[in-house]
């Protein structure tokens, strides 16, 4: 591998699952947790979750593809700077846009959400659907603009049209941005009111003019029932469920990556966060497949 947006990549990793250097799906570990302002520690999730890939079944009841078949050519981690988040931010995307250049589907597993900033920018998406407890709009948080409280302000101010749902922690300033820049929420209260068939209607409604999807799973968008190990959790979150029904039903052949974040797994000692995580991996690439030529 000579090209030079390869210079920042470990190989040397432990695997995501069945390898298959054919694979259409590339597995991108990206272990970042500079801006964590609550419970640190994300930055350990990659290897975590690709650990727990090994004892899971691999077959989608849901879309009926055994991904065992399928399988993923992992590329191993990104090599990230100590401190430096937008050089880290810049690393990723270059990473990135060398995988997706080679046809693959990026799956890229954080680290902080901060990370999905250099994925949608390497994978040149123009629409975003985030499932996340918090908003992130924030314009900047504890001094930084580049933060996991901030990813999709950076990104909207980029032009990049933003869905976000599951969303129940949010400050004023944050609302008044997404009703300004046309950013659409539905709060989990709402999900739960709707139902996750009319939320799917709706993110399948905004998304109609899009030409590159990228999906972003905020693990802390699940309550802290189902996924205690989140680095920010709040309560009355989705349940799994909720979140495969729409994504089940929203993907299609315009998902050019899509991302698991913010898995904490010091606070997982049951490891189902990370479990969870993986499933969720699985699961929407599974989907993915039934939509490829």
């Amino acid at each position: 591998m000579s090209d030079p947006r390869l210079l920042y990549l470990n190989e040397t990793v432990q695997k995501f699952g069945v390898f298959k250097a054919n694979s259409p799906f590339a597995i991108l570990g990206i272990p970042m947790d500079i801006t964590s302002s609550f419970r640190p520690g994300s930055r350990f999730a990659p290897q975590k979750i690709r650990h727990v890939s090994q004892f899971i079944e691999f077959l989608s009841i849901r879309s009926g593809v055994d991904m065992s078949e399928i399988g993923f050519q992992d590329y191993g981690d990104v090599i990230l700077h100590p401190s430096d988040v937008e050089e880290n931010v810049e690393r990723i995307s270059q990473v990135v846009s060398y995988i997706s250049d080679q046809g693959k589907i990026v799956v890229s597993i954080g680290g902080e959400h901060t990370v999905t900033v250099g994925t949608v920018i390497g994978a040149r998406a123009d629409c975003v659907l985030s499932f996340d407890a918090h908003l992130d709009l924030r314009d900047e948080y504890m001094g930084y603009k580049y933060d996991h409280a901030c990813v999709q302000r950076r990104l909207s101010e980029r032009g990049v049209k933003i869905m976000e749902i599951g969303n129940r922690a949010m400050g004023r300033d944050e609302i008044e941005y997404a009703k300004a820049s046309n950013v659409p929420f539905i709060t989990s209260h709402e999900v739960k009111l709707l139902g996750p068939r009319e939320v799917a209607m709706r993110a399948i409604n905004f998304l109609k003019p899009c030409n590159r999807i990228y999906i972003t799973y905020d693990m802390d968008a699940i309550d802290p029932a189902y996924a205690p190990g989140v680095a920010t959790p709040e309560p009355e979150g989705l349940d799994p469920s909720t979140v495969l029904d729409i994504m089940n039903l929203v993907v299609d052949r315009r998902v050019v990556g899509f991302d698991v974040v913010e898995v904490s797994p010091s606070y997982d000692p049951s490891e189902i966060t990370s479990v969870l995580g993986a499933k969720l991996i699985l699961e929407t690439a599974a989907k993915l497949k039934t939509k490829l030529p």
